[in-house]
């Protein structure tokens, strides 16, 4: 992770072919780096068994320990994907994380498993900063929306992935496994060794994508040699707040949105419908790895569709309009009075098609109202607040209402309904402002590093 290579050396491929190859590469680690996220999902009632723990210590397990250092880390990998060797940075952040969801397996108690989740989310900080800036400089504004939602897809192909593998280990792992010098493990902490080290060839396969030239497509003209501070960019950052601030709320709403049904859906049906973990798991996995990576497509064909027909806040206008029949779904999916499973099961599929509408319109919005210099620093404190609000306070907030207001965990539905329905119109409020205020954010951003004759 030296210094990255001169733009006078490092010549990015000129095939689109190979330009969709490094997309897809990358969405494929986002994927990997959910299913090691999102597994623990799965498996909260043996690990609450097994470790003594309440729903909102389980909450802290899935949101806290995990946000508050990915997102901390997350601003200085930000820095050093903006002054370093991409690609490098994200093969070291792959072996950490995979290790460490390995690590996860062989806990013995809530501190153990609190301290290796921390792990994971330092290892997984280092992916989305250096993979957002590598595909904007292998694509040109035009098909940015769509490079984006494809590599975005990797958040809800492994979140689906997460329950599909996870119910199928731990339909065929038995309940106790003796492995030499670990001694006796459960089944939910073989499926923890068993995904973490399953993460390892991956790493092996980033080192087949080529670290692209900076600023590649774009308008802004760069010096090689240009480093800006996270303390410059946070400067600028808070400086427009007007457009920052909205924008990372906004999207922070609809981000707690999926992490708390992610989080909180398998056992809804297990405590409310008495299903299996390995059932709910496979139903659950199967309906999240076609309908939300389907919905983040055409969310982002849907944003590029709005800017060539002249929209110029295309990327905002677009998520606010898929937020609409969000807010319907999030609101109807785990209501009590909605008693048969297969209606849920199919409220759920439209919900989480329209929780991930906005994701790559989400990035592509950042960085085109960012300037070069600042976009991966940008990126790392857009996924700081979406992470400590989303994935922090979203699991959080479900478990709070459970345990405290509903003080039932048999009413974890009805939890999830009022997360859902008051999130989505925050959300489109706060989005709303963001637009008002995103051209003229384009503009200085072009302007920060005119053309060069």
């Amino acid at each position: 992770m030296n210094t990255s290579p001169s733009p006078t050396k490092v010549q990015p491929a000129s095939s689109n072919a190979y330009a969709w190859y490094v997309v897809i590469v990358l969405m494929l680690c986002y994927a990997l780096s959910f299913i090691d996220r999102q597994i623990l999902s799965l498996m909260v009632e043996p690990i609450k068994a097994d470790l003594g723990l309440s729903d909102t210590e389980f909450s802290l397990l899935q949101g806290m320990s995990f946000a508050i250092f990915y997102t901390f880390v997350g601003l200085y990998m930000g820095k050093l994907a903006d002054t370093r060797n991409r690609r490098n940075l994200i093969v070291a952040g792959i072996t950490a994380w995979s290790l460490m969801t390995a690590l996860c397996g062989m806990a013995k108690s809530f501190g153990h498993l609190f301290i290796a989740r921390v792990g994971v989310a330092v290892g997984e900080a280092t992916l989305s900063p250096a993979a957002y800036s590598i595909t904007g400089d292998y694509f040109t504004k035009e098909k940015l929306g769509r490079a984006m939602s494809t590599y975005s897809v990797g958040v809800f192909l492994g979140s689906g992935l997460a329950f599909v593998v996870g119910g199928a280990l731990i339909a065929s792992i038995p309940a106790v496994t003796d492995l030499p010098l670990l001694g006796e493990l459960k089944a939910w902490q073989m499926v923890f060794i068993i995904v973490g080290l399953a993460g390892i060839p991956f790493a092996l396969l980033v080192l087949t994508v080529r670290e692209p030239l900076r600023g590649r497509f774009s308008e802004q003209q760069i010096d090689p040699e240009e480093k800006v501070s996270v303390a410059k960019s946070l400067r600028h950052f808070t400086s427009r707040w007007r457009f920052y601030g909205p924008h990372f709320l906004g999207f922070s709403m609809l981000t707690t949105i999926g992490y708390a049904f992610h989080s909180w859906v398998p056992a809804f049906f297990i405590r409310t419908h008495g299903w299996e973990a390995s059932e709910i798991g496979i139903s659950y996995g199967t309906i999240n790895i076609i309908t939300a990576p389907l919905g983040v497509l055409i969310g982002g064909w849907f944003g590029d569709r709005l800017l060539k027909a002249g929209r110029s806040d295309a990327y905002l206008v677009g998520p606010i309009i898929g937020a609409i029949p969000l807010w319907i779904f999030a609101s109807l999916a785990t209501a009590p009075f909605i008693s048969a499973p297969v209606i849920s099961l199919g409220l759920l599929a439209a919900l989480h098609f329209f929780a991930s509408f906005h994701a790559g319109m989400a990035v592509a919005a950042l960085h085109t109202a960012t300037p070069i210099t600042m976009r991966s620093q940008a990126t790392a404190a857009y996924l700081f607040v979406i992470n400590l609000v989303g994935l922090g306070g979203g699991p959080l907030v479900v478990a709070l209402l459970t345990d405290f207001v509903f003080q039932n965990e048999q009413l974890i539905g009805s939890s999830l309904m009022i997360v859902g329905g008051c999130a989505t119109p925050i959300a489109i409020f706060m989005l709303t402002l963001a637009a008002r205020q995103y051209p003229k954010n384009v503009a200085q951003a072009a302007a920060a590093h005119p053309p060069k004759d």
